[in-house]
């Protein structure tokens, strides 16, 4: 019923229906199961931008799959662990846990999954301006999205290449790169970013 929320962006129903799972793993001692509703509460507060709350969630969960010996599930967490550290501006400690979070996806064979890792690292490197490590890292996740056929997923890749582009002033590219995540989002009728793409389109010289 959380999930259900959260999918719902019904925050305030999702946060209250995940407390009282918590309540419950923690009056029959199921300290496992605890681990991933700590994670979704970090994932709501998340969404409602309150970052220390989410962090603590996040290393509450952390701690937990660390305990169990679930690498794997801890992969996860220390994406979104690195997602709240950039929005705090911490990019240092983002970046740091990105890599554990490629790592892990890495060694457990999860390509697919490391795209959405690639692609935030590529996003922390071109906040940094560290722009050629940051179109590597985006051509590695938009490889792997190609690969799977993940479509949806191509297009904020290809809307980044576009503003990264933009941004070293290859103006031919961005255009190219934008045009194909507007494309893609139109195709999802995903109405906000299409007006995104096709804003940044409009002002290329």
């Amino acid at each position: 019923m959380g999930n259900t929320y959260l999918g719902l962006r019904q925050f305030q129903q999702a946060n209250n229906l995940y407390h009282q799972c918590l309540e419950i793993e923690q009056q029959v001692g199921d300290r496992y199961s605890s681990a991933s509703t700590y994670h979704q509460l970090g994932i709501v507060a998340q969404e409602l931008r309150e970052y220390e709350q989410a962090r603590q969630y996040y290393q509450q969960a952390l701690e937990i799959y660390i305990e169990f010996g679930d690498r794997y599930s801890s992969a996860s967490t220390y994406h979104e662990l690195g997602r709240v550290a950039q929005a705090l501006r911490s990019f240092e400690e983002a970046r740091q846990y990105y890599q554990q979070a490629l790592e892990i996806k890495l060694e457990s064979g999860d390509r697919y999954s490391s795209a959405r890792t690639y692609h935030q690292l590529g996003y922390l490197a071109q906040e940094l301006r560290e722009y050629e490590q940051a179109r590597q890292y985006y051509q590695q996740a938009l490889e792997i999205t190609l690969e799977s056929g993940d479509r949806y997923s191509q297009a904020s890749t290809y809307y980044c290449l576009g503003t990264l582009a933009e941004a070293q002033e290859n103006y031919a590219e961005a255009r190219a790169n934008l045009q194909k995540a507007l494309e893609i989002y139109v195709e999802y009728n995903d109405e906000y970013w299409a007006s995104s793409a096709r804003q940044l389109l409009e002002r290329l010289p």
